[in-house]
């Protein structure tokens, strides 16, 4: 978190930045793509990247409607070149997180449903390339129509790259650990998920350097660091539990934060309640005036309206105790 600065915060949920995030437009400008500093060419690669950095906080803004749903406190968004993590914890049930696991890859059906919708109202000719997560897209040259294209094949890739590929710590390698741990118990399933996603990381690295894609060799880098420590951590103890060792962790003792529309709720509730004790303290106030006329002049001395006003006040204060 020391490389990151705060961005903004949504829904309540503090989003931040890693500063290495600078390297991503710097590869596609100058290394990968080429192009060099047309202008055009600059807006095509930052109208691509930001729709892909949008696609990738909606994911993980799943875990994190997910995570709340459960009862878990959710703390921040990181996003960073390999894309985002949710710091929400991880649950001790297997079937709890579970649940916050899918939810990320389950927005890539959503967005991907609205985008498929824009795309026949707008008219253009459907091509089952546009779901086709391994097709040859290239996705960072969309303006206005083909846009929606190049986001649908976008949510497509990214769904089956974090759900089917089931290699820790991505969603797959998450749903993969908890139906093991339902099965084997939570050391025996670390060790084997560890070592699935052992082989399944070498095999990215392998596909990214035969790809000559820079991104994909960090991918695979990053999950073989995670699955060697998930595996050497599980190997200590056979009752391992991964709870508070990954990004995803639930602190049921902590309070949740309060998101915009909870805090208009609660402000809207604040104001009737103060508006009843103002109105109450009125009447208390009415009443005693009454109670005093009749002290001094007994309840002959009342007019019909004032003899009303105490019976209706005196039920009121009786209903609210």
């Amino acid at each position: 978190m020391n490389w990151s600065w705060h961005a903004f915060t949504i829904f309540g949920i503090p989003v931040r930045l890693h500063w290495t995030l600078l390297f991503v437009p710097a590869y596609y400008l100058f290394g990968r793509i080429g192009g060099g500093t047309d202008p055009l060419w600059t807006a095509f690669i930052a109208a691509g990247l930001v729709m892909n950095f949008v696609i990738i906080l909606i994911h993980e803004l799943g875990h994190c409607w997910a995570a709340r749903r459960v009862g878990g406190q959710v703390n921040q968004i990181l996003l960073w070149p390999l894309g985002g993590m949710a710091y929400v914890g991880q649950s001790e049930d297997p079937r709890t997180d579970m649940f916050v696991a899918v939810s990320g890859p389950a927005t890539h059906l959503l967005v991907g449903a609205l985008c498929a919708g824009l795309i026949l109202s707008l008219g253009i000719p459907w091509n089952w390339d546009y779901i086709n997560p391994i097709s040859n897209r290239m996705w960072w040259f969309g303006f206005g129509p083909t846009l929606a294209v190049d986001a649908l094949n976008v949510n497509m890739m990214l769904l089956a790259f974090n759900l089917f590929v089931p290699a820790y710590p991505l969603d797959g390698g998450r749903i993969l650990l908890d139906m093991l741990t339902l099965r084997l118990g939570p050391g025996p399933a670390a060790r084997t998920a560890g070592t699935v996603s052992i082989v399944l990381g070498i095999a990215i690295v392998i596909l990214a350097f035969a790809s000559r894609n820079f991104f994909l060799a960090f991918i695979g880098v990053w999950v073989l660091l995670n699955a060697m420590q998930l595996r050497a951590v599980s190997q200590v103890d056979d009752t391992y539990s991964i709870k508070g060792y990954s990004d995803r962790g639930y602190r049921f003792e902590e309070p949740r934060k309060e998101g915009y529309f909870a805090r208009r709720r609660r402000l809207k509730r604040e104001r009737a309640l103060a508006r009843r004790d103002a109105e109450e303290a009125e009447l208390r106030r009415r009443v005693d005036e009454l109670l005093d006329k009749v002290n001094r002049g007994g309840m002959g001395s009342l007019t019909p309206a004032e003899r009303k006003t105490l019976e209706e006040a005196s039920a009121r204060l009786r209903r609210n105790g």
